[in-house]
């Protein structure tokens, strides 16, 4: 064998050998990796496992403890907080009615009022539960002859530019609602009283005789001289003060704003006045949208364009209240609805009947289908002003002796089972003005009567349009032998305007033309006697003597139906007001927005 041959032998053995090693040490080094995964993992899967489940338990138990310790903070947390209204935001509040300008001596309709309150001070308002209370008065004093008031101011009133409100600018107001030329509404009233400055904080008037509710009277709105003292008397109304005022009140004048919409909406747009006497507004702004309807003023509130509707229709309210977004509050007017009874009238003549009207009249049947269950106006006077008035009794529902009365008076039944007396049929026109809640209280008269023999005829007068003047129309003819209507009662007593003989002519407002000597002393009396005993002695005579003659039957007490969104904090169902619009009395604590809040200890 050749040296190559034997070289080639030796180069293949070691090829050979070197690939046996190589066999045996990756055999080797798979045993030792087998190994190592059967030591290292799946020898030790269970622990791993253990591991696992032992860091769920610690994070789950790490959840636990959070969760108590959040639900323990908001435990203790409500303990020391709640929800509370805070201040800020707008207050939108929207009704019925037109602004047709902004000087309060003018203010007819209820738009125009409420915004009067809300921009000007008055020397006195009505409170939340009816009683007068001084606005920029602090006090007053009569004198022993019950003629001579002197009134005493606050110190500290500005007008909204600043300029101190003082006795110069109520004596300026008065001497314009005196004048006739002036075109105040009141101004009659005011003719005879006469009016002097004492200093700059106090005001005498003079008397022509006792009156003893005279401080009811000084109510108006205040007007400032330094703005109107160069405005010629006859050019006051159609000056620009009617549209861009400056008042004394709770909120200042920003913007008059009116909508081409078919519904006449109107905005007028108010900011909080900060150096306002009795405090600044807890809201920012007050807006008062007025609309030409209740469906356009509902509408509104149901799209939240405003946060409240004040004197929305009963029917609207009892819808609205059925809304969970919605509260609603019935907060009870001093007034009465009345069927008031014309005595002129030649089947009322007859007091008699007029006894068995009120005999067959299921008052309580009327209050439940208006809806929002009022109280009852049993009396011309109510008994929340005169307590004793309680103890009066006066004739409950009888269709028995209803019947009875009428057929001692002479009126039968015919065939067709309408009664007649000396061939006549007993029917009664029923007069109201368009008016849901009216024309609802007319159908159930008219189908109660209806159960007595009584025929009537419902007449009603559409006041939203100019052709139909109630007033000329209806009230000064006395062309009625029924009427539905709202007699505003007052803060005091006296219902001389509407009860005394000397009322019952074409412009008073003696309704029913009521004629009675024991009745007119008894109101002529009660309204000049100073002391409150002698005063109800003498009403309390007038009411017994109303009972007896039956001039009317009292219905019920409207109320000022409002609704407003959750949230917000302004009427509630506790007050008592003269006028719907005594809802301002304490406007600067209305709210709009809540918050939590940590409780005073």
């Amino acid at each position: 064998m050749s040296r190559i041959d034997r070289s080639w032998q030796k180069f293949q053995n070691l090829r050979m050998n070197a690939k046996t090693g190589i066999s045996k040490g990756v055999r080797k080094a798979e045993d030792a990796t087998i190994g190592h995964a059967r030591r290292f993992i799946l020898d030790r899967w269970d622990n791993v496992y253990e591991a696992r489940r032992n860091i769920g338990i610690w994070l789950s138990g790490v959840g636990l403890l959070i969760f108590i310790m959040v639900a323990h903070f908001i435990f203790l947390r409500s303990g020391y907080t709640d929800i509370a209204p805070i201040r800020g935001g707008t207050y939108a509040e929207g009704m019925v009615g037109d602004i047709s300008t902004l000087n309060p001596i003018y203010a007819t309709t209820a738009s125009e009022i409420a915004a009067s309150r809300l921009m000007f001070s008055s020397l006195f308002r009505y409170d939340d539960i009816g009683n007068l209370s001084g606005d920029l008065a602090t006090g007053y004093n009569v004198d022993k002859t019950g003629k001579i008031y002197t009134v005493s101011l606050h110190q500290r009133a500005l007008w909204h530019d600043n300029t101190p409100l003082t006795v110069d600018d109520v004596i300026f107001t008065l001497n314009i609602i005196k004048r006739s030329s002036s075109g105040a509404p009141n101004s009659e009233g005011w003719r005879n009283i006469e009016f002097k400055k004492v200093d700059n904080t106090k005001i005498e008037f003079k008397l022509p005789s006792a009156y003893t509710p005279f401080p009811n009277t000084l109510t108006f709105s205040i007007l400032p001289k330094h703005i109107l003292e160069r405005v010629p008397i006859h050019s006051l109304r159609e000056d620009r003060f009617s549209n861009s005022p400056i008042g004394s009140g709770p909120f200042k004048f920003s913007l008059l704003q009116r909508t081409k919409e078919a519904n006449k909406h109107t905005v007028l747009h108010m900011i909080r006045n900060p150096r306002y006497y009795k405090g600044a507004s807890k809201v920012e702004r007050f807006q008062l949208h007025t609309y030409s309807d209740n469906e356009s003023l509902v509408a509104a509130l149901k799209s939240q364009s405003i946060n409240a509707a004040a004197d929305v229709t009963s029917d609207s309210f009892g819808k609205l209240t059925h809304d969970p977004r919605f509260n609603g509050y019935t907060p009870t007017i001093n007034a009465g609805v009345y069927a008031i009874l014309n005595i002129d009238s030649e089947i009322l003549k007859d007091a008699s009947v007029r006894s068995a009207l009120r005999y067959g009249l299921d008052i309580k049947r009327i209050k439940k289908d208006i809806g929002y269950n009022p109280l009852s106006a049993d009396l011309p006077i109510l008994d929340s002003q005169i307590a004793s008035l309680k103890n009066i009794k006066i004739s409950q529902y009888n269709q028995d002796k209803a019947n009875d009365i009428l057929e001692k008076a002479g009126w039968k039944r015919d065939v067709s089972g309408i009664r007649t007396k000396n061939n006549e049929k007993l029917i009664l026109r029923i007069a109201l003005k368009k008016d849901n809640e009216y024309e609802k209280v007319a159908k159930n008269i008219a189908d109660q009567w209806r159960l007595l023999g009584i025929e009537s005829q419902i007449s009603i007068t559409d006041t939203s349009d100019p052709t139909q003047n109630f007033a000329s129309l209806v009230l000064q003819p006395r062309d009625y032998d029924v009427l539905i209507y709202n007699l505003s009662v007052g803060a005091d007593p006296d219902v001389y305007a509407y009860w005394h003989s000397s009322q019952a002519v074409a412009r008073g407002l003696n309704l029913s033309n009521y004629k009675d000597g024991i009745s007119d002393d008894a109101l002529s009396s009660g309204r000049s006697r100073p002391k409150d005993s002698l005063r109800e002695a003498k009403y309390r005579n007038f009411v017994n003597r109303w009972i007896q003659q039956v001039p009317a039957i009292g219905l019920y007490r409207p109320a000022a139906l409002y609704v407003s969104l959750k949230g917000v904090q302004a009427v509630n169902s506790d007050m008592r007001f003269i006028l719907s619009t005594d809802r301002y009395f304490d406007v600067q604590n209305w709210t709009v927005r809540t918050n939590s809040v940590y409780k005073t200890p």
